[in-house]
């Protein structure tokens, strides 16, 4: 099973801090319908500034923390993820009373973000319950990555954000042309964004980050 635990980050600085929460609650209700197939308890918001949900496999576990953080932007979020068995029986309507490895390797991985103040880098860490060597590589994937979403323009952000809407998944499967007709740009003008913004490369990196977490989770 796959935890995440997440928390806004200078949530006290947020000038509608109230109005943000609701944006959260909003948010985190339409990913609890659209991923309902692999959903095992309902992200909830536990704190006025975290929420954690649970997970029952690793595919499409980064593309959750995308589709959140595009929503939510300007706030911003730090994400702890842990890969472990649960101890507790599941409590699926709401992510609040349950225990175990798994929920304790996703606080561990929030607390190390806190500890090495990487938030230039990211604010996603993930640490695994079976010692495996996968662990470092997926967390250098998830940084590059990270680094690289980055720097997107407003533009670029909005492209990832039709991609993530329309639910697809692989850059094979991105049509060019009706695209760029909803975009009302040229198809030229979307293969520039493409190539500057490399979106195309970060799906298909997090596409195989997200392959090896879930290889890390069946080995429980």
């Amino acid at each position: 099973m796959i935890a995440i635990i997440g928390d806004l980050i200078k949530s006290r600085q947020i000038q509608d801090r109230h109005s943000m929460q609701e944006q959260l609650k909003d948010c985190l209700d339409d990913i609890n319908e659209k991923y309902s197939d692999i959903i095992i308890s309902r992200f909830t918001i536990t704190l006025g500034d975290e929420f954690q949900g649970l997970l029952l496999t690793g595919h499409n576990c980064l593309r959750i923390l995308d589709e959140i953080a595009l929503r939510i932007y300007p706030a911003t979020i730090r994400y702890g993820l842990g890969v472990g068995e649960l101890s507790t029986l599941i409590n699926s309507g709401l992510c609040i009373g349950m225990d175990g490895p798994v929920f304790w390797k996703a606080r561990e991985a929030i607390q190390l973000i806190h500890k090495n103040n990487d938030y230039g880098r990211t604010n996603i860490h993930l640490c695994s319950q079976k010692n495996d060597p996968s662990v470092p590589l997926i967390n250098e994937i998830i940084k590059l990555t990270a680094f690289q979403a980055s720097g997107w323009r407003s533009s670029q952000k909005d492209l990832y954000q039709l991609i993530l809407k329309d639910g697809i998944t692989s850059p094979d499967r991105i049509n060019h042309h009706s695209m760029a007709s909803r975009l009302g740009i040229l198809d030229s003008s979307l293969t520039r964004r493409f190539e500057s913004s490399g979106i195309k490369r970060y799906m298909t990196a997090r596409l195989k980050a997200e392959s090896a977490i879930e290889k890390l989770n069946t080995l429980l």
